[in-house]
């Protein structure tokens, strides 16, 4: 009994000093202390899966490298993440790194748009008239005509 559990207790030792000392830091893989961090495509296509990699239909799109995605949750074979227009869903953890600080400000600063006025373009938004005000009446309008019947008897 004594032997056993010095064995046991042996191996255990053996074991933490092992997994202190084997293991290698990649700086850009994900991690739980990166959660909510963004982290970039890196391969040339990462297949996104919506509902997890082991949905029937296959990848619902291929994201394009240097895409930039927010870690959700990371794990070892898949890493749920969100992409910038809100949509979440799944990545290969080894299809992305930490991503570089000019990916994330070039994706961060709005575009500069010009209005459509200087462009000749119309808006693509159309202004419903029933949502503006009603415009006011004239000061010297007509008094309107009274309707036959409804007239109050003197």
């Amino acid at each position: 009994m004594k032997v056993s559990s010095c064995v046991l207790g042996g191996i255990l030792a053996l074991l933490a000093v092992c997994g202190t000392s084997c293991s290698t830091s990649d700086l850009g893989a994900p991690t739980a202390a990166n959660t909510g961090k963004y982290y970039a495509v890196s391969v040339k296509a990462a297949e996104f899966f919506r509902y997890g990699p082991q949905q029937g239909n296959g990848p619902d799109q291929k994201l394009p490298q240097d895409t930039l995605v927010m870690l959700i949750r990371p794990s070892f074979g898949y890493s749920k993440v969100q992409l910038m227009n809100g949509e979440q869903g799944y990545v290969a953890s080894q299809d992305i790194r930490a991503a570089p600080p000019e990916v994330v400000s070039a994706a961060m600063t709005p575009p500069i748009r010009s209005s459509s006025n200087e462009t000749g373009r119309r808006s693509k938004f159309r202004l419903d008239p029933r949502l503006l005000p009603p415009e006011p009446l004239p000061e010297d309008a007509p008094e309107p005509t009274p309707i036959p019947g409804t007239e109050p008897s003197p």
